[in-house]
C-alpha cells in the first residue's frame, strides 16, 4: 500500500487518483479532511491524518504501507526539518520506496527547504526518487481564474519563458514509477513540459482556443502584491509569489527536459490541449 500525503492539495489528489486507476491500493493522508477525501477518492479508500508537528500519529499513519509520496509544501521553511522524525519512523517500518516531489532546480540553492528535504532523503537510507516539477498549468484554475475570465494574464513576469508541465502528466509519472519502482531507485528528474513558453505567447493561445481576447498584463511587482494583498493573502505568501515571478522574469525556468517524456513514454501535454480541455472552466 502507499501511503499519499497531502492527498488533498492539487499534486496529492491526482497522483492519489492516478495510483487508483492502476489498480494500486493506497492509504490517502490530510491534515484535517479526511471525511472529504473519501467523498473524493471513495469510499473504499483508507483514510488518515497527516500531520509532521505530531510525531506520535506516525505509527498509525505508516501501518501497512510500503511506499510513501511527499511533496514539499511551497513556501514551507521547516518541511526539511518536520520530515526527519518521519523518515526515521518510516525506516523502522521497513518503507521500501518513498517518492519525493520538490520543484525544478531545488539543487540551486542548497540552503533551501526544498534541497534540504532531499538531502535529509538521501541521508535516511531508504530507496528514493526525487521529482522536480516545474509550474503547472492547472495554476491558472487555481490561482488565477478570476484574471482569466476579466480577460487577462496577471502575473510580473516580463518576457520571461517557463516549460509548464500539465498536474495530469506529472501525476501519471509519479504513478509509472510507484508502479515499477527499481529502475528509479536513487534518480531524481527534472520534471518539465515539451516547451517555454512566454506569458504573452500563452494569451495568444488562451485567445485561440477559447474564442475571446485574453491579454497579457505585466503589472510591477509592487502592483502584483497590492492584488494579492486586496485578495486576503498573507504577506509571507505574497513575498514568496513575488520572489517565484521573479525568477520567471529570469528565465530560471525556461529549461526543458526530456524526463517527463521518459517516464511517459509519450509526448506530454501542450499547454493549447489543456486550454482546451478546461475551457469549460475558463468560460463558465
Amino acid at each position: 500500500m502507499i501511503l499519499v500525503t497531502g492527498a488533498t492539495g492539487t499534486f496529492g489528489n491526482n497522483i492519489a487518483k492516478a495510483l487508483l486507476k492502476k489498480g494500486i491500493a493506497i492509504k490517502a493522508a490530510s491534515f484535517d479532511h479526511t471525511e472529504k477525501l473519501k467523498e473524493i477518492l471513495g469510499k473504499e479508500v483508507i483514510t488518515t491524518k497527516y500531520d509532521l508537528n505530531d510525531p506520535s500519529s506516525f505509527d498509525q499513519l505508516l501501518e501497512g504501507v510500503k511506499s510513501i509520496y511527499l511533496v514539499a509544501p511551497s513556501g514551507s521553511h521547516q518541511f526539511s526539518e518536520q520530515i526527519i522524525p518521519l523518515l526515521l519512523k518510516a525506516k523502522e517500518y521497513s518503507v521500501e520506496h518513498i517518492v519525493l516531489t520538490t520543484v525544478l532546480g531545488a539543487d540551486a540553492n542548497p540552503n533551501s527547504s526544498h534541497y534540504k528535504a532531499e538531502k535529509a532523503l538521501k541521508e535516511s537510507g531508504i530507496p528514493y526518487t526525487i521529482m522536480r516539477p516545474n509550474f503547472i498549468f492547472q495554476n491558472f484554475i487555481n490561482y488565477d481564474l478570476w484574471a482569466i475570465k476579466k480577460g487577462m494574464i496577471y502575473l510580473p513576469t516580463g518576457d520571461g519563458t517557463t516549460s509548464y508541465n500539465d498536474i495530469r502528466d506529472v501525476a501519471q509519472a509519479i504513478a509509472n514509477v510507484f508502479e515499477y519502482p527499481h529502475p528509479h531507485y536513487g534518480k531524481t528528474y527534472s520534471i518539465t513540459g515539451a516547451e517555454a513558453l512566454s506569458h504573452k505567447k500563452m494569451a495568444e493561445i488562451f485567445t485561440t482556443v477559447l474564442g475571446r481576447p485574453i491579454q497579457n498584463v505585466n503589472p510591477t511587482e509592487e502592483e502584483y502584491k497590492q492584488t494579492l494583498y486586496d485578495f486576503g493573502i498573507p504577506q509571507p505568501m505574497v513575498d514568496f509569489l513575488a520572489v517565484l515571478y521573479s525568477y520567471i522574469k529570469l528565465n530560471y525556468f525556461k529549461t526543458v527536459t526530456p524526463d517527463l517524456e521518459f517516464l511517459l513514454q509519450r509526448k506530454p501535454i501542450a499547454f493549447h490541449e489543456f486550454v482546451k480541455d478546461y475551457q469549460h472552466e475558463f468560460n463558465r
